[in-house]
């Protein structure tokens, strides 16, 4: 998603103003101006379905991937079905990559800072909503 701000910056070319742009510009980061990227958010998405959010070292998710089918047709992946979480999962990914504790208890202020990314995304959708996701079973069927 950075891709298009950054050759733009390069090129010295305008973005569209006629919709939102969620790439933000990396030059800095490919001149070795910067050791760190501009963004300190990015959304998650399973299909339409916004799953999580990462602020700066945070990691929050607001659904859980249930898997679908029973014994050896279980299937992960893309094949999961996804259900809301009563309550946020927070992680720290810099001091836990694995995602093994959960610190939301702890750590309920990143929440704050994470869903203004949140906010600033779904404000978007008013005047543009996201595009349908490709239905990737249809085969052509209509």
């Amino acid at each position: 998603m950075d891709f298009l701000p950054t050759f733009a910056a390069i090129l010295g070319q305008d973005l569209p103003k006629d919709r939102p742009i969620d790439g933000v510009d990396q030059t800095k980061v490919l001149t070795g101006d910067s050791e760190a990227g501009a963004r300190e958010s990015l959304l998650s998405f399973v299909g339409a379905d916004l799953v999580a959010v990462r602020w700066n070292q945070w990691r929050i998710y607001f659904k859980d991937e249930v898997p679908t089918g029973t014994g050896q047709q279980m299937l992960g992946g893309a094949n999961t079905g996804l259900v809301n979480q009563s309550y946020p999962r927070v992680y720290n990914i810099e001091m836990d990559p694995h995602e093994d504790l959960n610190v939301g208890g702890n750590f309920i202020w990143t929440m704050a800072r994470a869903l203004k990314a949140v906010g600033e995304y779904e404000a978007t959708l008013k005047d543009h909503p996201n595009p349908k996701p490709a239905n990737v079973t249809n085969f052509g069927r209509d």
